[in-house]
């Protein structure tokens, strides 16, 4: 398998790591060399006088010179027996292989013993036994501790990638049973919340798939019946030629239902397809437009339509206006269609929170309990006296218009007699 994103993150990480291990350790050390030079002064003198303090007061007065003098120098010198008479101080440059450098003077105690008293600069004797001006134990704790770092982090990062990477496959095979949440859930990071997300939108997927598929056999269905009923007509009129013009009456109709259903479904597609919600419109505007409309349909029936507006800071929605009048055009006229004469219809607009809700309640039959549930499917219908006019997809395009401007629509039997259908719809807060 490629994994070219895992090298990269490994050698990048693990070389800023060594770099930035190197520059510390060449920043520590010369900040140590240049503390310790500062305090290396006048080293022959103070030979000289720990010289004739031994040579005067014995080892203890020399010792105690010593244990006054800074650490760093008081570290570098040492007084050992020695069997030399040379009083001359022997100074020894900082050229010699090690790097380091000594100054030396011996000396005779009251006693008769002699000392030598050696100062050496041990803290410069590394050249010889680094790389890349570490030491080699350094050196290699930086490359494996560097190692298993990137190592883990590298790990760490691409396994999540390597985890969508196979979701997507799955997916795009038909597999929508895979999720990914589960395993990238205790890591509460990005990664994480992008599992989420594919999750979410996974099981989006799946809903719209088997969505599709319902509405595939719901139209299949629907269809079947008038097209049934045109070969009947037509093969009624070719076996009885005399009774044509019944035949082809029907056959104008059925055609005429046919066109009628498949409008209704080009506008359930339409409610799906135009998905461009940035136009500003006023709610309370489109709704007195919408009832002005509905009385024209009502009146011959002897319904009234009622709105009213209870006070709010404003209606104003930004989406589609266009989907919204339809939606909620199509739930006046459903309460039209369950009414009866002398019935009323009360539409009440008012500011719920940050949303404008529009209730529309109607005097009808009301629904079934246990079908409220489902009025808004595509193709269900609920027995109404005027049936024949209605295909069933007004509700579900309501609710699916509603639905894109993040709103929200209910269906719910009023406590005496009839349906109140609820929508919000958020209104622009600017």
């Amino acid at each position: 398998m490629n994994r070219r994103l895992f090298w990269k993150i490994l050698i990048i990480f693990w070389g800023i790591f060594y770099l930035t291990f190197q520059l510390t350790w060449i920043g520590f050390s010369f900040y140590i060399q240049n503390r310790y030079a500062k305090t290396y002064y006048h080293i022959p003198t103070k030979v000289e006088m720990i010289a004739q303090l031994l040579q005067i007061s014995g080892e203890r007065e020399a010792v105690n010179f010593i244990s006054h003098l800074p650490e760093p120098e008081r570290l570098c010198f040492s007084i050992t027996l020695s069997n030399a008479q040379d009083e001359h101080i022997k100074v020894v440059s900082n050229d010699l292989k090690d790097g380091s450098f000594i100054y030396q003077k011996t000396a005779i105690a009251p006693d008769g013993i002699i000392y030598l008293i050696t100062f050496k600069d041990s803290n410069k004797n590394y050249s010889n036994s680094s790389i890349f001006n570490l030491p080699i134990p350094m050196f290699l704790m930086g490359i494996s501790g560097g190692l298993l770092f990137s190592l883990f982090l590298a790990w760490n990062l691409t396994r999540p990638m390597k985890l969508l990477r196979q979701g997507f496959f799955r997916v795009s095979q038909g597999d929508l049973s895979v999720r990914l949440y589960e395993h990238l859930k205790l890591r509460h990071d990005e990664l994480s919340e992008l599992a989420k997300d594919f999750d979410s939108m996974v099981e989006q997927l799946d809903i719209l798939i088997t969505d599709r598929q319902v509405l595939l056999h719901d139209v299949s269905h629907e269809l079947r019946t008038p097209l049934a009923r045109l070969q009947l007509a037509i093969g009624l009129a070719q076996q009885n030629k005399q009774n044509i013009d019944n035949s082809l009456a029907r056959i104008e109709l059925e055609s005429q239902r046919l066109d009628a259903l498949i409008g209704e479904i080009l506008n359930y597609s339409r409610a799906e397809m135009n998905n461009s919600l940035d136009e500003y419109f006023d709610l309370k505007a489109l709704i007195s437009v919408i009832v002005d409309d509905a009385k024209y349909e009502a009146e011959p029936q002897h319904i009234i339509i009622n709105f009213t507006c209870e006070p709010i800071i404003h209606s104003i929605i930004k989406g589609n206006s266009e989907q919204i009048r339809r939606a909620i055009e199509n739930i006046i006229r459903n309460a039209i269609r369950f009414s009866q004469k002398e019935q009323q219809i009360d539409i009440h607009l008012k500011e719920v929170g940050k949303y404008l809700q529009v209730v529309v309640s109607d005097h009808g039959p009301g629904v079934d309990v246990h079908k409220l549930s489902s009025i808004f499917e595509p193709f269900v219908r609920i027995q109404s006296p005027q049936l024949g006019k209605g295909y069933g997809l007004g509700l579900a395009i309501a609710r699916k218009s509603i639905t894109m401007h993040n709103g929200s629509i209910q269906a719910k039997n009023r406590e005496s007699r009839g349906l109140n259908m609820t929508i919000k719809l958020p209104y622009w807060r600017g």
